[in-house]
């Protein structure tokens, strides 16, 4: 695909068995340096599985990348850099403060970002992305009769999937953010009421969901602080706390009985870091065969045996 002058890719993968009867996608979003088809086999461990399980179709999108040059020891190496720019990663300034403290990490900067008032804690591309997305649903809704478009996302690509459901909730069903808090002081906040699940790991020091600072310094939003604005937008009158221990120990809470029917779910792993339900972490760094363009190691076949029917039970039932 052709967009805002340069080339794009996504992905679709189409259910075997019952293609003519779904009328369902889901948007499969990688994370920082990830990839489209490492999203699919290794950060989500099978989500074509899924996908077949639940009758939907997938779609996986590919970030903007570049390769970044370093030399060391005398020698010119390359590092590959991927990302979403979900309009918060590719910002510095906010209205309290800025995204990253004085001595923060620096990552690498796109060059998209040149000229732009991007700033120095600026670590993702500075892109149309969120046009990018909306430009692939609108494809395949010409493509395929459906009724109902969500969006999830691992970290940036979670991060991603909060913006999309701020930009365009009357086009999108539901959302689920796993790991993805966005940067502090820039997290948006939907026109409409739309179905959202955000997922976060207690032991996640890359994006952590409860104090404001990261490993490498940068500032993200608390999950408390993202689903306390949100019910209170959307009048949710209802509130049910569970506790889930068949598999990890997750704690849920459940707010219902919103504007337009909507439910907010908050996912608690206290055992887990920054991963995607039912993986580990550092997992997606990686490509299949069908994108051999990119300088990344090959995939391993991972099984992921629980963590995306945790999630897309209650993505469905919303």
């Amino acid at each position: 695909m052709l967009f805002d002058k340069e080339e794009r890719h996504y992905f679709v993968y189409i259910p075997k068995e019952q293609s003519n009867q779904t009328d369902k996608i889901v948007i499969g979003l990688h994370g920082y340096t990830g990839s489209a088809t490492g999203f699919e086999m290794e950060t989500t461990g099978g989500f074509n599985n899924s996908a077949e399980k639940y009758n939907f179709i997938a779609v996986y999108p590919q970030g903007s990348y570049f390769y970044e040059q370093k030399l060391e020891r005398g020698k010119i190496s390359s590092e590959y850099i991927s990302s979403w720019n979900d309009l918060t990663g590719s910002k510095t300034k906010t209205p309290f403060g800025e995204t990253c403290a004085e001595d923060a990490v620096v990552y690498p900067k796109y060059p998209n970002c040149i000229g732009t008032d991007a700033g120095r804690c600026a670590w993702t591309s500075c892109g149309d992305d969120m046009g990018f997305i909306k430009q692939i649903i609108d494809d395949v809704k010409k493509r395929f009769d459906l009724k109902k478009i969500y969006v999830v996302g691992m970290s940036n690509g979670g991060k991603m999937a909060h913006a999309l459901a701020c930009e365009f909730s009357k086009d999108i069903s539901g959302v689920i953010n796993v790991v993805g808090s966005p940067q502090n002081g820039l997290a948006c906040e939907p026109k409409t009421p739309i179905n959202y699940i955000i997922y976060a790991g207690a032991e996640d020091k890359v994006v952590p969901p409860f104090n404001v600072v990261s490993f490498d310094k940068y500032f993200y939003t608390p999950v408390s602080t993202l689903v306390n604005k949100w019910t209170t937008s959307f009048n949710c009158k209802k509130k049910e706390f569970l506790t889930n221990i068949e598999f990890d120990n997750i704690k849920e809470q459940i707010y219902s009985d919103c504007d337009d029917g909507v439910r907010i779910v908050s996912l608690l792993n206290t055992e887990q870091g920054h991963s995607w339900p039912g993986t580990e972490e550092y997992m997606g760094f990686c490509r299949t065969k069908y994108q051999t363009e990119i300088d990344l190691e090959p995939c391993s076949n991972t099984i992921n045996e629980w963590g995306n029917d945790f999630l897309l039970q209650r993505l469905f039932s919303q």
